[in-house]
């Protein structure tokens, strides 16, 4: 091989290397966990908000993650905070949520929040706060 075309390769192979690292470095999350919400808006129904957990330091158990303003009866108004393990029906309280989606039923709250308890203590972890322009 020429020592031209090795220096192409040698260069296109460090820009991929170095492209590679910038990416995860600008999606990589350094909190205890990052979420990610949508908002899908309805008006004779609940409106829903898919939450996705998206990376973080931390292994979540489904059984110790809990969302908060989850619609549990729509018609009576009813609203409750519900571990994460209850609403997926595909993870045990001892699975991790990696990388997980929810579709969660709200009722026009302001704040839906996730709360990851662990030691007895709880911690905010995700918040989704409701925006005038969505409704």
């Amino acid at each position: 091989m020429s020592p031209k075309r090795r220096a192409v390769l040698l260069l296109g192979a460090g820009a991929v290397g170095f492209g590679g690292i910038w990416y995860r470095e600008l999606t990589t999350c350094e909190e205890l966990a990052c979420f990610e919400f949508e908002y899908h808006g309805a008006d004779d129904v609940a409106s829903f908000l898919d939450i996705e957990h998206t990376g973080g330091t931390e292994r979540l158990r489904a059984g110790d993650v809990f969302v908060t303003n989850v619609s549990v009866d729509y018609e009576a108004g009813e609203n409750d905070t519900v571990a994460w393990a209850e609403l997926d029906d595909d993870l045990g309280p001892d699975d991790a949520i990696n990388g997980e989606t929810l579709r969660i039923p709200i009722r026009f709250p302001d704040l839906v929040t996730v709360r990851w308890r662990r030691d007895g203590d709880e911690e905010v972890v995700g918040a989704w706060v409701y925006d005038d322009d969505e409704r």
